[in-house]
């Protein structure tokens, strides 16, 4: 039974008839008593009032126990299922894949396909382009004996070709797509045309002399097709050989509306025409193209419709039996 505390000692003693102490006695009892209760600190007061030496030791235990067990477990069983999944989808499927197993060969057969459709989604939208040939005078009723053709790409979209055919084997030929648009500029070229002129009047297009010094409507019989060919003043000129050895003579006109077409005294804001024309003799007969180049997207579009221009070329036609390797023969050049 522990020991009853000072009052309760006295309250009992006087209870069993003990003498009282007296007030000296009962000072003297108060003083051992606050004594005593500041000699015995809670808990907490231990801790702090601890020596230097405890102190370290437990300071050091504690910094080098282990987290708690359960949490512990969860950290270490999630850092290995992340590293077992991330080594099981960096291994190949093939290596996973057991030949023997349907199901196996089946989940290949599923990745191959899924592959394949991605594939296709990116080829479609990623922006690659090729450059597939616009021909002209690839029939076989044409009566021109070789065909025309062009590249452009295959992100622009080219309207139809229409072709009007000579009537005999003299008259001209004349192909004409109606414009070609680029999904982000808009209209970049309001009109194509090749026209072919049989039985030119020399062999080579090198027989019109330098292409600088050539008057381009009326050397290409132009002028009678349409009156802004006539018009149009020359920028620049060049010659150009092909593979195949064949020369092309390419030109850059320019033609401003007529006179009385501008509403002011200064002029037109943009020219009428932007020509961009190659030609060549072949066969004998003279072939033409012309681009008309949309005036107001020329800044954005220039250089891509002179690489147009320069991809013109005239060859047998695929379906000549005698053309042979020659029909091949840039096809489909990226």
């Amino acid at each position: 039974m522990p020991a009853a505390s000072p009052p309760l000692a006295s309250a009992a003693s006087r209870a069993a008839g003990a003498p009282r102490p007296s007030a000296r006695s009962r000072g003297r009892a108060r003083v051992a008593a606050r004594a005593a209760s500041s000699s015995t600190p809670d808990a907490e007061t231990t801790t702090i009032a601890a020596s230097p030496a405890r102190a370290r030791s437990r300071a050091a235990l504690e910094t080098t126990s282990d987290p708690p067990s359960p949490r512990l477990g969860v950290s270490r069983r999630a850092s290995l299922l992340s590293a077992a999944a991330s080594v099981a989808f960096a291994a190949p499927l093939s290596s996973r894949a057991d030949p023997s197993d349907p199901d196996d060969l089946d989940e290949d057969a599923a990745q191959a396909l899924i592959e394949a459709s991605m594939r296709d989604v990116l080829a479609a939208n990623s922006g690659e382009q090729t450059y597939p040939r616009q021909t002209a005078f690839g029939e076989a009723a044409s009566p021109a004996p070789l065909e025309a053709s062009f590249e452009v790409s295959s992100l622009w979209d080219v309207s139809p070709a229409t072709t009007a055919l000579g009537a005999n084997a003299k008259a001209t030929s004349v192909a004409n797509w109606r414009e070609i648009v680029d999904p982000v500029n808009g209209k970049v070229v309001q009109d194509v045309t090749v026209f072919v002129t049989p039985n030119y009047a020399t062999a080579n297009i090198d027989d019109l002399g330098k292409p600088e010094n050539v008057s381009v409507a009326k050397a290409l019989g132009l002028d009678t097709y349409d009156d802004s060919y006539r018009r149009a003043d020359m920028l620049g000129s060049a010659k150009r050989v092909a593979k195949d050895g064949q020369v092309y003579y390419d030109w850059e006109l320019v033609a401003s509306p007529p006179p009385r077409s501008c509403p002011s005294a200064v002029g037109c804001l943009y020219p009428d025409h932007i020509y961009l024309m190659s030609a060549t003799v072949r066969g004998g007969d003279l072939y033409v193209m012309s681009l008309d180049a949309f005036p107001e997207n020329w800044r954005q579009a220039g250089n891509s419709l002179r690489r147009i221009r320069g991809t013109l070329e005239v060859r047998t036609r695929r379906d000549d039996p005698q053309g042979g390797a020659a029909t091949g023969a840039g096809e489909d050049a990226n």
